[in-house]
């Protein structure tokens, strides 16, 4: 235990002092904090954009209604004004003035408006995009026209306006549930989802590199002979775990900082509210530990594999596609009939974490199997982590590129046993 926790100290206090390992932890929370104001800002003005059409408040309108349907001519536009809509007696005046640029927009309402429900649009822009919409006005005044020969409610039943109110009730004992309590449950294995999902795209390819520096440097011999190789493995996978939950510190610290000062100032537009049942909370962060724990002894396997840090990260992203193989297959998470390929996820060693969390999100895992993956996904972590002592022990000196499976599966050094 004492040489482990050599290793461990070594381990941690070595890549603390290091300037790389801050800059990195503080880049990533910048950047992704970054990225996601981008991202939320673009698609807002593109759903925004897409959603409201092209601005006709200044633009001149004209519109041939030979179907004799509309019952006005004036429309509201996007400033809250009316706007009148120029009437022409024939379609092919209202096209002339779009094309001779004295009209923006006509509109032209055949005489089989009511049998074949098509509405004919005629513009010239300076500039055409497939994005345009210029049929807001003409929406408008159909709905108006609408919704003045037909009732109010028969109205709101056509447009899809109804509210609904829903009651469910448990099946343990009958009680009404609370779905936004229920809801807000969710927030527990969507927080582990994000962590995890956090902890292998970023610190991954860290991970394999910290078994494969010792033989780039030729010094895996010199260290193997003043510590077992178990000693070694064991206190590079806990202080490896040790770094990167530093690193998600960092990360998430900001986070919630910015999320208590944006609630004490009203700076959120919507009331979100999380209950963090203690129970619940206790698995599924001992189900995000253990995944950890499984990932990084699979991870240091591949860098005790392999003999260069190339090598170690072709196999890494086999490694990484199978973890996150669940997010391929998303539509049987939700399913509570549960599949048997679902099932092979759940317990197969490198998606059974990202599988067990995504079920716990959309409400489909038991607590038994809960527990049952857990279990399991820890006996697998601890098999890796043997895994890598004894691959360890026949490849601590290897230099080749190519990795010698016959070297692999020979007997270790008998020193380096003892």
């Amino acid at each position: 235990m004492s040489k482990t926790l050599q290793v461990i100290r070594f381990e941690v206090v070595r890549s603390l002092k290091k300037p790389s390992f801050w800059l990195a932890a503080l880049l990533v929370p910048l950047l992704l904090g970054f990225y996601i104001f981008i991202a939320a800002l673009s698609g807002y003005s593109a759903g925004e954009s897409l959603e409201s059409g092209v601005d006709t408040s200044g633009m001149s309108l004209g519109v041939f209604d030979e179907a004799k349907y509309l019952k006005t001519n004036v429309v509201v536009n996007e400033n809250n004004e009316q706007q009148e809509i120029k009437t022409y007696q024939d379609k092919d005046s209202g096209i002339k003035d779009v094309q001779d640029q004295k009209l923006d927009v006509f509109y032209y309402l055949p005489a089989s408006f009511e049998e074949e429900h098509k509405v004919e649009v005629y513009v010239k822009p300076d500039t055409v995009s497939v994005l345009d919409d210029y049929t807001k006005p003409m929406r408008g005044l159909l709905s108006m026209t609408a919704l003045s020969e037909v009732s109010t409610v028969n109205f709101a039943v056509i447009t899809g306006a109804v509210n609904f109110d829903t009651t469910t009730y448990s099946n343990e004992d009958n009680h009404e549930v609370d779905m936004s309590e229920a809801a807000s449950q969710m927030a527990i294995p969507a927080i582990g989802l994000a962590l995890f999902y956090i902890l292998i795209v970023v610190l991954g390819n860290r991970l394999t590199a910290a078994m494969v520096e010792e033989k780039e440097n030729r010094i895996s011999e010199l260290i193997l002979t003043s510590i077992k190789p178990i000693h070694l493995v064991i206190g590079k996978i806990i202080s490896l775990m040790i770094l990167g939950i530093i690193q998600l510190t960092v990360l998430i610290v900001p986070l919630i900082i910015g999320y208590l000062v944006a609630q004490r100032f009203d700076a959120i537009p919507f009331d979100i509210t999380i209950t963090f049942d203690p129970l619940m909370t206790i698995e599924y962060g001992a189900l995000l530990l253990m995944s950890y724990f499984l990932f990084t002894s699979m991870c240091v396997t591949i860098g005790a594999m392999a003999s260069s840090a190339k090598d170690a990260n072709s196999f890494m992203s086999v490694i990484i596609i199978l973890t996150i193989l669940p997010i391929f297959f998303i539509g049987s998470f939700t399913s509570h009939d549960v599949q048997p390929y679902t099932y092979f996820m759940s317990y197969f060693p490198p998606s059974a974490p990202l599988a067990l969390m995504m079920r716990g999100l959309f409400g489909t895992l038991p607590t038994w199997e809960l527990l049952l993956g857990l279990a399991d996904i820890t006996i697998f972590g601890l098999l890796f982590s043997r895994l890598a002592t004894f691959i360890f022990c026949h490849n601590a000196i290897a230099t080749s590129s190519k990795i010698n499976l016959k070297s692999l599966l020979g007997s270790p050094r008998k020193s380096w046993k003892n």
